[in-house]
This record gives structure tokens, sequence and C-alpha cells, in this order.
């Protein structure tokens, strides 16, 4: 009686063994070219991970530095609108200054008008006592004067307020429009 090993010995000689031989090959050739493949794409999907990573640190640091230039240009704009504020009080404080200034020129010449009007009545006392168009003229000169006067000074008011909000805004305008 054969034994097992004999049984596989004689199935294996001639063409069998041949055939044996070659799909035990192709089953080893098969295992390693499959463990290489997985190799390469363990490789490629470290480098694909890789490259991700990279983009994804890239992006990261661009949308920092994006924010950041975001922060300093609304930081920019912010101090420029403070400053355009600044100098428009600076320039109001200056008109507030030149209309009291004008108010003391006032003060003075509705003081000369009146001291006129009393040396005018002193002068004609005629004119002065019974007759109503002697005071009455230099009267109506003192008041009309005076009446010009605070027009005048009311108009300049308004007329500064109107430049110094219509500069502040210029100002406010060009430097928000204006990108660095």
């Amino acid at each position: 009686m054969m034994t097992a090993g004999e049984k596989v010995a004689g199935l294996l000689l001639g063409w069998r063994g041949y055939a044996a031989a070659a799909l035990v090959g192709a089953l080893a050739a098969g295992s390693g070219a499959w463990t290489a493949q997985a190799w390469r794409y363990t490789a490629q999907v470290a480098e694909v991970r890789a490259a991700h990573a990279q983009e994804r640190d890239a992006q990261a640091q661009a949308t920092v530095a994006a924010v950041e230039a975001v922060r300093n240009e609304e930081w920019r704009r912010m101090a420029a609108v403070e400053k355009a504020r600044d100098d428009a009080q600076k320039q109001a404080s200056a008109a507030a200054a030149d209309a009291a200034g004008a108010r003391d020129e006032r003060d003075r010449l509705r003081t000369r008008t009146n001291a006129l009007a009393r040396a005018a009545a002193a002068e004609h006392p005629r004119l002065a006592d019974g007759s109503p168009s002697g005071t009455t003229a230099v009267d109506l000169l003192a008041y009309m004067l005076g009446r010009a006067v605070d027009r005048a000074e009311a108009l300049a008011g308004v007329a500064d307020r109107a430049r110094l909000a219509g500069l502040t805004c210029e100002r406010s305008y060009d430097v928000l429009t204006t990108v660095k």
C-alpha cells in the first residue's frame, strides 16, 4: 500500500507536477504582487494625506492672514474716522472762538452806535426833545444795524456748522473708500 506521500508524488509526476508547480508559483507571485501593491497604495494614501494636510495648513494661514489684514484695515479706518472727528471738533472750537470774537465786536459796535445816538441827541437837543424825526433816525439806524449783525451772526453759525459737517463727512468718506 502506498503512503500518502507516495500518492502525492505519483500525482505530481509529469505534466501534473508542472501544472501544480506553476499554480503554486502563480499564487506566490500573486501574493507578492498583492503585497507590493498594498505597500504602494499605502504610500500613495500617505502622500495624498500629507498634501491635503499641507493644503489645509496653507488655507488656514491664508485665512489668518486675511482676517488680520481685515482687522488692520478696520483699525486704520476707525483711527482715521476718529482723527477726522477730532479735527472737526478742533475746527468747531475755533469757529466758536471766532463767533465769540464776532459777538464781542458786535457788542463794541452796538456800544459805539448807542454812543453816537446819544451824541446826536445831545448835539441837537431840539430835534431830540420833541421831534420824532431826529431821534428816530438814529434809533432806527441803531436798530437796523443791530438786526443786521444778529442775522449775520446766525447765518455765520449755520454756515460754519454746515461747512464743518461737510468737510468731516468728505474726509471720512475718503478715508473709508481708500484701500491700503
